[in-house]
């Protein structure tokens, strides 16, 4: 599930340091511009899974033209992608023969699928 979120960073004390203005205590820091957005990524990946671990929805992402940025401060999108993130667990399902013979020619991971439908029906956006 990939997430994405602006991101303001700013310029201070010749180092950087961000937070993601639609997520209340996500922040970040970094020594240079490629360290904090690497560090954001980090930060924003920690705090989207923890969010979803408790059962909670993660807020709307604002567009990136509402916010401001003043001196060497910038703006920037921050992604990263939790699917991979926490622990598994193996679930047994059951389908029709003639679906399962269909998506197995069509070379579909069925634990993929699976995730990407809860993810839908559940309504878990960022």
């Amino acid at each position: 599930m990939n997430i994405v979120y602006p991101a303001v960073c700013h310029f201070e004390d010749n180092g950087y340091w961000c937070d993601f203005p639609d997520l209340d205590g996500c922040f970040s820091q970094g020594d240079s511009e490629k360290e904090i957005v690497e560090n954001a990524k980090e930060a924003l990946e920690g705090y989207a899974f923890s969010i979803l671990e408790r059962g909670e929805r993660l807020p709307k992402a604002s567009a990136i033209t509402s916010l401001h940025a003043e001196g060497k401060d910038f703006l920037t999108y921050i992604s990263c992608d939790i699917s991979n993130r926490g622990k598994f667990v193996r679930k047994n399902v059951t389908i029709p023969e003639w679906l399962s013979v269909q998506a197995e020619k069509a070379s579909i991971n069925f634990s993929q699928t699976l995730q990407e439908s809860l993810i839908q029906k559940l309504g878990i956006t960022a």
